[in-house]
């Protein structure tokens, strides 16, 4: 085995589940199936109507969601990827997330995002805070709040940057995992995304970018950390479409028809643009040519990558068994 297939095996690999344009059965169906093939973790993304075609394309809320796989499944972990900060007052989600986290027995990723999506602020009556500095300041003090709520009895906290104050809060039961779940930052701003990732996350995650772009963020990520031990304990990963088939020629197939029919005049507006970089950086191949590009991203330092498998939920489709063969074994 070359070094090649060793680092893409090492990576962890998770599931973005298809939770646009799908019933929640399949939902869960696939979160099984990805459990049974030996996934180590699955994410669902948090929007209340679909960045990806038709925005009123049946979309699952994410943390309701969430708790139902939870319950059905055993040992697979739980992510959000990533929720917004702005979605849900802090102590809310604190308690949300301790409850998820003790109907999975300590399965819970809990990854936090700024907010990008402002047509789905402006319809459902959230306000988008302008600069993105003042929704990444908020972002830092949210994760505060979180850490300061599930590592204490009691907890007080004087709003700076959100509009709350806490007086002997507190949340019980706490979650199951010490000292509190992972807390993840998603997002490639380098001076102040990345810099609160230094200061204050487990793990980052980010997307659109060749290995190349990854091993450069992460030099950033590493200058801003107080010492080499901090950014080891920082979990790196990126989020990718993936296109496989038993051909090149039948992956690169199937990549084009999503392109069609998500993106037949091309991107016209932040999320197509969004999702145009998506598809340019997905690996696409034979299951052996997406574990040596996945190889690409662990060498640039990548520890795990989260999979949006478009096809996955189609019927008949062997994406998922097809990359665990390779990957996972």
């Amino acid at each position: 085995m070359s070094a090649a297939e060793r680092d893409a095996t090492d990576l962890d690999i998770g599931l973005i589940l298809p939770q646009y344009g799908t019933d929640i059965g399949t939902v869960r169906d696939t979160a099984l199936e990805a459990e049974s093939l030996g996934y180590d973790a699955v994410w669902l993304e948090d929007h209340s109507q679909s960045w990806i075609g038709d925005p009123r394309r049946a979309t699952h809320e994410c943390w309701t969601t969430l708790s139902a796989i939870a319950e059905a499944t055993d040992r697979i972990r739980l992510g959000t990827l990533v929720t917004s900060q702005s979605y849900r007052q802090p102590a809310l989600l604190a308690k949300m997330a301790a409850t998820v986290d003790r109907v999975s027995d300590g399965r819970l990723e809990l990854g936090l995002g700024g907010g990008w999506y402002a047509d789905e602020y402006d319809r459902f009556g959230y306000e988008f805070q302008e600069p993105p500095a003042e929704r990444l300041r908020r972002l830092a003090e949210t994760v505060e709040i979180l850490q300061g709520l599930w590592t204490n009895e009691t907890y007080s906290h004087e709003g700076e940057h959100l509009e709350i104050d806490l007086e002997n809060a507190f949340c019980e039961p706490q979650p199951v995992q010490e000292p509190h779940p992972p807390i993840w930052i998603g997002g490639g701003g380098e001076d102040f995304t990345l810099r609160y990732t230094a200061e204050l996350a487990d793990g980052w995650n980010y997307g659109t970018l060749e290995p190349e772009g990854f091993a450069e963020k992460l030099e950033v990520l590493r200058d801003h950390c107080e010492s080499e031990a901090r950014y080891d304990e920082i979990r790196k990963s990126a989020e990718l479409f993936v296109f496989v088939g038993e051909t090149t020629e039948a992956a690169a197939e199937k990549r084009e028809t999503f392109r069609d029919e998500f993106l037949p005049d091309g991107p016209s507006e932040p999320r197509e643009f969004f999702l145009s970089g998506y598809l340019e950086t997905a690996p696409t191949g034979t299951p052996a040519e997406v574990r040596d590009r996945l190889a690409d991203y662990a060498d640039a330092g990548i520890e795990e990558v989260m999979l949006a498998v478009p096809n996955a939920a189609d019927d008949g489709d062997e994406s998922l068994s097809l990359l665990a063969d390779e990957l996972l074994a």
